[in-house]
């Protein structure tokens, strides 16, 4: 019974691990049905069907909240969800929160207005020098991994934009 656990363990991991290098990639495309049919229903079972993250074959989406102050000498300090950015928060629940925030409201444009207008606030209040508030929601495209190999740029539009003068 021990024997049957380890070969199965070590199938199930081997499978993962050729998902992860993409070995399985252009056999799960393959014209004959049956074997990617029981490649892609194995992925599904396991997980490995989202390969991983930046293993994936298509690695998806992110957004991007960057904000920008200005103090009265015209000094600009950026912050960026990309760059280290944990300004607002204090733990990784809240980090998780703002993460599944930002992805889903990027679309609803009366919510970033309010969240801008929240920022604006919360930055006059944390430093008093602050005389501009600049706040951008981008929206980032990753291309496919066999894009990725081809050297395609990474899309990254500007959903958003709003700058507030506080005076």
């Amino acid at each position: 019974m021990k024997k049957i656990i380890y070969i199965l363990a070590f199938t199930h991991l081997f499978i993962i691990f050729l998902t992860i290098i993409h070995a399985l990639d252009k056999l799960s495309e393959t014209k004959v049905s049956w074997i990617a049919t029981s490649i892609n229903f194995y992925c599904s079972l396991n997980y490995s069907v989202w390969r991983y993250g930046f293993f994936s074959p298509d690695v998806g989406r992110s957004n991007e909240i960057e904000i920008i102050t200005y103090s009265e000498n015209e000094k600009a300090t950026k912050y960026s969800t990309l760059n280290g950015f944990n300004f607002f928060l204090n733990n990784n629940d809240l980090g998780k929160r703002f993460y599944g925030f930002k992805t889903y409201n990027a679309a609803d444009t009366l919510i970033q207005d309010l969240c801008a207008r929240s920022v604006a606030t919360r930055m006059i209040n944390l430093f008093p020098d602050t005389k501009k508030v600049r706040y951008t929601i981008r929206s980032i495209r990753y291309p496919t991994m066999q894009n990725f190999r081809k050297k395609e740029p990474i899309q990254i539009n500007e959903l958003y934009s709003t700058e507030f003068i506080l005076e």
